[in-house]
């Protein structure tokens, strides 16, 4: 069966084959194309709403977003190549991040452009707080330099807020910034 309908293809198969261009990316059951795409492609057409993406540069061992250096395990590091030009693309899933205080360790801060009310869920669409030409490494579905945060449905931020969230342990996921094949 084929589908260009990626959510068709997450409820009805039990095994999916992403292609791009003719080329075989990925072949897994959903649950593993969603969970560790092979590279940035597949990470940004499995999903909805899609992952966030962004290509940062690597500072002290860490993908620097904002004023906020975000930690890279060294299986990561060691994969970065002279072709990365000591950036590394990272991703991150709207439910991967948490919402907390400015003070917390590894929080971003993005001020809030837009709030989706879905009842039982909410997305707050926005801009990662940083200058200049940085904010606009990053993208999701939502489209370039916007960051989507699913937050509580009971308490959305409203647009205009800034708020800060921070990257739940383990969802980070790592891509070559050259190639954009999986790093982790």
């Amino acid at each position: 069966y084929v589908t260009h309908d990626q959510t068709e293809a997450m409820t009805m198969g039990d095994r999916i084959a992403v292609l791009k261009d003719g080329v075989l990316q990925q072949v897994g059951d959903p649950r593993e194309l969603y969970d560790t795409p092979n590279n940035v492609f597949v990470a940004g057409f499995i999903g909805s709403p899609a992952m966030n993406i962004g290509s940062f540069q690597v500072v002290e061992g860490g993908a620097q977003l904002a004023n906020t250096r975000i930690p890279l395990p060294r299986e990561v590091l060691s994969k970065i190549v002279p072709e990365d030009r000591g950036h590394v693309t990272i991703g991150f899933r709207p439910e991967a991040l948490d919402v907390v205080t400015q003070a917390h360790e590894g929080a971003i801060p993005i001020k809030v452009v837009l709030v989706e009310e879905l009842g039982a869920d909410a997305l707050a669409y926005g801009e990662l707080v940083m200058a200049g030409a940085a904010a606009r490494e990053i993208h999701s579905g939502a489209g370039e330099a916007q960051i989507i945060v699913r937050v509580d449905p009971r308490t959305p931020p409203r647009k205009g807020d800034t708020i800060w969230v921070a990257i739940k342990p383990g969802e980070l996921h790592a891509f070559s910034a050259s190639t954009g094949d999986r790093l982790n």
